[in-house]
């Protein structure tokens, strides 16, 4: 029939969609043509995130493969939490801020730290006080 022509086509391999993130956590479901759930989520190395209900993402798909959320559109809200896993984290710049739940802060060179503060899995007042103790022979 002649309308079948007009339907709009299959997304061919490889192409790239955007979509609305209906659910979140716990299964990541994303509305395109239809509603696409259990996608994988893709992010930069060492970087852990789930996109929020309501973002818009790209979404892509390789030949024999499931569809994957790669990345949010800028603008939208923020996530809640942005995990970095590494062995190693460097942070430069004129100005980098890192909160972890508001309790550490590194701005201009300066660090601030609230709550326990722990070094080698000491809590620092404890190892400073072990110092002073071995300082003045106690």
């Amino acid at each position: 029939m002649w309308l079948s022509g007009q339907q709009k086509r299959p997304v061919e391999w490889g192409e790239g969609q955007t979509g609305i993130v209906t659910m979140s956590e716990g299964g990541t479901a994303v509305l395109l043509e239809s509603e696409r759930r259990g996608l994988e989520v893709y992010a930069p190395a060492g970087y852990r995130w789930t996109p929020q209900a309501d973002q818009r993402v790209l979404v892509i798909r390789g030949q024999g493969e499931i569809p994957a959320i790669v990345g949010v559109r800028q603008g939208t809200p923020r996530p809640d939490a942005v995990d970095v896993e590494a062995k190693a984290l460097t942070l430069s710049g004129n100005q980098v801020g890192v909160s972890a739940q508001g309790a550490a802060t590194v701005q201009g060179g300066r660090v601030n730290l609230n709550g326990t503060v722990y070094v080698n899995g000491e809590r620092l007042e404890d190892l400073i006080a072990r110092i002073l103790a071995m300082l003045v022979g106690g």
